[in-house]
């Protein structure tokens, strides 16, 4: 059972919720409904990070299931 985000100590890498905050170079893909963080468009291609390591650079259009609620995300094109 996965514990819940709220009680997790937050990252210090670009992949924490501090990043909202701040400007970033990297347009940031996330989750409709609950904001989680689903990827990082870089050089025209999403950026998918998962567990124990699992990455991933795709193209677009570009389609994932929330890991925090579940919801199906869309994306057709980098952000600009």
């Amino acid at each position: 059972m996965q514990t819940p985000f709220l009680s997790r100590q937050a990252p210090t890498t670009r992949w924490s919720g501090a990043a909202k905050t701040k400007p970033t170079t990297n347009s940031e893909w996330r989750c409709t409904r609950c904001d989680k963080l689903l990827g990082v468009c870089r050089d025209g291609r999403m950026h998918l990070r998962f567990a124990r390591g699992h990455e991933y650079l795709v193209g677009f259009p570009v389609q994932a299931t929330c890991r925090g609620c579940g919801t199906l995300n869309h994306a057709t094109a980098p952000a600009r």
